[in-house]
């Protein structure tokens, strides 16, 4: 039989048809035989699949699994000698099992047989046990089937033996053989002829695509470029040498060069201002150290373009890229943020009004004058408080006081040394260190050229203003070795001098350690009496004159010690004031009122009011007198409220009249003035503000019997508010020819007094009421029991 001739062109389907239909003539024939016709139909219709899979053996042995019975299955495709171009041996190279893969046969007769074309049935495998390894595992007796095919222009031959308990192959199986034969190698022709045109047109796609990602390549290289070049950030990266590979505009200008004009070079020598001796070779060292840590270095530097300076902030990081370590370096110009640092860090630690150090700055400059001071060493510390300050920004405006305060730092930094420091704290307060201080005798001189200079007059806006400062002082290391010590000696030094002639100066002695120590403690008992909530109201009765009757009860506030102790108002109101905790305890005084009154009204009529004492600084707080009008407002008991408000408070309490009064008015809170007569605008006061009360105080009625002078005074207050429709309460009623005078010289409308009752917990005045029925008119002269002040 002639070899067959294997198409590779166009026509390998037909001819691959032609075979189908002769085995389509030849099936009725096979039938006859055996079913394996079938089988082959079967294999021919999975070899047309063939350019459908990745691995075109793998359908093969699939095929040939339908077609024959088998034990072992081996391709064996022939190999050249490179030598000679022989063919020498045969190779397995797709084998069940696959154990049998890559072993290698020579090329016996037998083999040579079926390469040419001829299927051969054997009784034997002696021609696979006689090559291939002694552990190819095949026995003696196994019959052998050999079916040539052609594998890609290589010539080939499937191996199938059977193990001994099986039939031998027979001629059926080798007319079987031929057919497969013919099958396998058309398909395989056919397969690696579409491979070869697909991996022509993926060969083509690849030259395309390979153009194309050239060419955005190249359109990306240059946008990248442009991209780089446009950064505000300073991009450069340096091989192993520290020549520059790439560099952008931005980093080139931070050396004041052009980008060609750095293209390879070695920037080392560029030094700012000139070239320095040595600096090109320790920056080189520098470098090469930097590149070998591997360690990301990030530092300030400082360069000069043209007439400014500009502060860079450079970041080296080193790289491996493509195997080549390199230094990628990025470089910031950070001028604007340091600029607005030390700008954040002046308004952080300076005085934005006079510029001054501030009270943080002022304690990290004092530390530090501690901290160098030498043994024997005097550092002062003086705190300067302006008086009358307050008159001037109420008076004028606060636009000339503002002035004024400049005015002040100015003229007391012209007067101290340079060694020494000043700062403003707070408001009109200023805080002096005299570093070094050379004696105690030399501290005088100072402070007093201090206060002269202040006593002088300013100019400020048009006006001439006079204004003194009480100062105090204190010495390092006599009076204290901390900040804290020093300024707290020079505080209380300061309030000494105030107290005892302003525009003076005090110096710290150790007399004043047991005050100092006594309002520190003082302060403690007050904070934590307040976080214990401690205070409470006592409550003093005020007598309508004409009945007897209790019209309403004036609410006083009491800190009770844990142990019954009793603090009057005197001892903490005025440092409650000034440690900013009055509006602490007003909140438990008007708590209690808040639950009082009810219980009061209850006891002696819906008509009882209840007075409660604001200060000052409370009256002029929307917010504070907002909550104290909620307060009684949300219990309807606003128009029962009596709010008592002293006469020199409300001279200047501009703001009271504006915004607060009229809200009172509208919820129906009454106004009275307290201590009325004291004041230096009595008059004044009361048409500004329409008062419904007046409280005339005390010492116009201690032994008013006896005092002409108080008659007098007393008749002109009840005058003038018998004309304005106000009423008259006399306060600190305390003897019964006190009481008789009132009631027979004048018509005072209620009186308020310990002659009555002190004032009382609402306990034990709700409990003295009930052990004493009866309203105080049928008292002799309205007299009602008294008792121990609560």
């Amino acid at each position: 039989m002639a070899p067959t001739q294997y198409a590779t062109g166009p026509h390998s389907v037909e001819e691959l048809t032609e075979a189908l239909f002769e085995l389509r003539r030849d099936r009725d024939l096979l039938l006859r035989h055996s079913q394996n016709s079938d089988l082959l139909l079967e294999a021919l219709a999975a070899l047309l699949q063939l350019d459908r899979v990745e691995d075109p053996f793998a359908q093969v042995f699939a095929a040939l699994r339908r077609v024959f019975s088998y034990s072992h299955a081996m391709l064996l495709v022939a190999v050249e000698d490179g030598s000679n171009g022989a063919e020498t041996q045969l190779e397995c190279t797709v084998a069940e099992p696959a154990a049998l893969a890559g072993r290698r046969w020579p090329m016996d007769a037998a083999f040579k047989r079926v390469l040419t074309g001829k299927v051969v049935a054997t009784f034997s495998s002696e021609s696979l046990r006689s090559g291939g390894g002694n552990d190819a595992g095949f026995g003696t007796d196994q019959s052998a089937l050999y079916i040539p095919v052609r594998v890609h222009e290589r010539r080939g031959l499937l191996a199938l033996l059977r193990q001994a308990d099986l039939p031998m192959f027979d001629r059926m199986h080798v007319t079987l053989g031929r057919r497969f034969s013919v099958l396998v190698s058309h398909a395989l022709a056919m397969h690696y002829a579409v491979s070869s045109e697909l991996e022509g047109q993926r060969l083509k796609a690849d030259a395309n695509r390979s153009r194309t990602n050239e060419q955005v390549a190249r359109r990306d290289l240059e946008l990248l470029k442009s991209v780089v070049n446009a950064l505000p950030v300073g991009v450069a990266l340096q091989d192993s040498d520290g020549r520059i590979m790439v560099v952008n505009v931005a980093a080139a200008m931070a050396m004041g060069r052009t980008p060609d004009q750095l293209a390879g070079q070695q920037p080392f020598d560029i030094a700012p201002g000139g070239q320095h001796d040595g600096l090109a070779e320790r920056r080189r060292q520098a470098f090469l150290e930097h590149l070998a840590s591997g360690q990301q270095q990030t530092r300030e530097r400082i360069v000069e373009t043209g007439a400014h300076e500009h502060v860079l902030l450079v970041t080296g990081t080193p790289v491996r890229i493509s195997g080549e370590q390199l230094m990628l370096t990025t470089t910031l110009d950070i001028t604007e943020r340091k600029r607005s640092e030390l700008e954040l860090q002046r308004h952080a630690y300076h005085d934005a009004l006079t510029g001054l150090p501030n009270r943080v700055m002022m304690q990290q400059i004092v530390d530090r004058a501690l901290e160098t001071a030498g043994d024997g060493e005097l550092v002062a510390l003086a705190f300067i408080d302006l008086d009358g300050f307050k008159q001037v920004n109420d008076y004028y405006s606060h636009s000339v006081g503002d002035e004024l305060l400049r005015s002040v730092a100015q003229r007391i930094s012209q007067t101290i040394r340079s060694t020494d420091a000043l700062s403003r704290i707070s408001g009109d307060e200023f805080l002096l260190l005299v570093n070094p201080l050379e004696s105690e005798h030399s501290l005088p001189v100072l402070m007093n050229r201090v206060v002269d200079a202040l006593r002088r007059s300013f100019h400020v806006e048009g006006h001439e203003v006079l204004i003194s400062a009480s100062v105090g002082a204190s010495i390092y290391p006599l009076h204290g070795t901390t900040y804290e010590a020093l300024r707290r000696c020079a505080d209380s030094a300061m309030y000494r001098a105030k107290r005892e002639r302003k525009g003076s100066v005090a110096y710290f002695d150790t007399s004043m350690n047991s005050a100092l120590t006594a309002r520190m403690e003082l302060e403690q008992k007050l904070r934590s009496a307040i976080r214990d909530e401690c205070f409470r109201a006592a409550y003093q009765p005020k007598i309508e004159v004409s009945t007897g009757r209790i019209t309403g009860f004036e609410a006083l506030v009491r800190w009770v010690d844990h142990d019954g102790t009793v603090h009057m108002p005197v001892e903490f109101i005025g440092m409650a004031a000034e440690l900013g905790l009055l509006d602490q305890i007003s909140a438990f005084v008007l708590d209690d009122a808040v639950h009082a009154l009810p219980l009061l009204q209850q006891e002696h009529g819906p008509d009882v009011s209840m007075n409660i004492n604001i200060s000052a600084r409370q009256i002029c707080d929307v917010t504070f007198m907002e909550q104290l009008m909620t307060r009684f407002e949300d219990r309807k008991l606003a128009r029962h409220l009596v709010l008592e408000l002293t006469e020199d408070a409300l001279v200047e309490a501009h703001r009271f009249q504006r915004q607060i009064l009229p809200a009172l008015r509208e919820r129906g809170i009454r106004v009275s003035v307290d201590d009325f007569g004291t004041g230096f605008s009595s008059l004044s006061t009361l048409i500004d503000i329409t008062a419904d009360e007046v409280k005339v105080d005390r010492a116009f009625v201690t032994r008013i019997h006896e005092r002409e002078r108080s008659q007098s005074v007393l008749r002109a207050i009840e005058s003038l508010c018998r004309a304005l429709g106000i009423t008259v309460v006399a306060e600190g009623v305390e003897t019964e020819q006190e009481l008789e005078y009132l009631v027979q010289h004048t018509t005072i409308d209620c009186v308020q007094g310990y002659y009555f009752s002190r004032p009382r917990f609402l306990p034990d005045l709700l409990a003295r009421r009930r052990s004493k029925p009866g309203s105080l008119h049928h008292q002799p002269l309205l007299k009602v029991a008294g008792g121990d002040a609560a």
